[in-house]
Formats: C-alpha cells, structure tokens, sequence
C-alpha cells in the first residue's frame, strides 16, 4: 500500500510540470494531477497483476480517456487537455531509451525486442484513447437521443 501512495505522489508531481506546458485552466490543475496519480496508480497495479504492459497501458489510457472526457464536461475545455499530461507517466520512455542504447551498443537483437515492445504499448495506449473518445460519443448520443424522446413525451 505504502508503494502505491508514493507512486500516486509522484505521478502527481511530474504532471504538474505538464499541465503547465499544456495550459490547464488554473482550477483545473489539481484535478488533472489527481486524475494522473490515480492512473498510474491503476497502470502499476494492474502491471503487477497482469505482468502485461499491454493490457496495462490500455487500461490506464482507457480510464484516463473516461477521465479526461469526464473533466472536459465540467471544465468546458477539451478533452485533450486533460488526456495528454495524465498520458506523460505511462509512456514508455525507458523503452525508447534502451532501443537508443542497444542501437548504439550493436546489440540488435536486445534493440529489436524492445522496439517492439515500445510500439506495442504506445499502441496500446492509443488504441485506449481512440476506445474512450469513440464510447464517450456513444454515450452523449444515446443520453440525447434519451432527451429528445423525453421531452417529445415519447418516453
């Protein structure tokens, strides 16, 4: 449990740098990092109990897609806004840095197969984005087709 809340505040912490980047709104700020510590905190957990970086990164992106539409609607700001720096902890960084490092090594092999596995989870995580935005839609347009027929007194 101890591991999880210092993973939570550090996840926090390194997105803070990025909202600015992005340029949160100022009341958004706080909720974007807390949204970015929860996912990392579900992208670590399910990494452990999976042991697939796979289905771990598209579960967390997927989730912060949900998030991110979520904080959208409240914030009337798009939902990019909010998706891109809870993505920042999840990306494979660490795979793009030791595909750099085999590469200069000369050890194709160890750089193949993290090159791999690098394209594989920034699929992933893609792929959870392009999910999220696409139910978030269906969402919206079920609750007004819903309202439509309810203030047509179909319903």
């Amino acid at each position: 449990m101890k591991y999880y809340i210092i993973q939570f505040f550090l996840a926090t912490f390194a997105t803070l740098g990025f909202t600015m980047y992005y340029k949160v709104p100022k009341k958004a700020i706080v909720t974007t990092c807390i949204v970015s510590g929860l996912m990392w905190v579900l992208y670590e957990y399910n990494l452990k109990t999976t042991h697939s970086y796979l289905k771990s990164g598209f579960i967390a992106s997927f989730a912060i897609g949900i998030a991110a539409e979520i904080c959208a609607y409240f914030y009337k700001k798009p939902a990019t806004l909010f998706s891109l720096p809870c993505l920042i902890p999840i990306v494979p960084g660490a795979g793009m840095y030791y595909i750099m490092y085999y590469f200069i090594e000369n050890d194709y092999e160890q750089m193949n197969r993290n090159l791999i596995q690098t394209l594989l989870v920034a699929a992933a995580l893609s792929m959870g984005i392009v999910f999220s935005q696409a139910a978030a839609k269906f969402i919206k347009k079920i609750y007004r087709r819903y309202k439509e027929l309810k203030n047509k007194g179909a319903l």
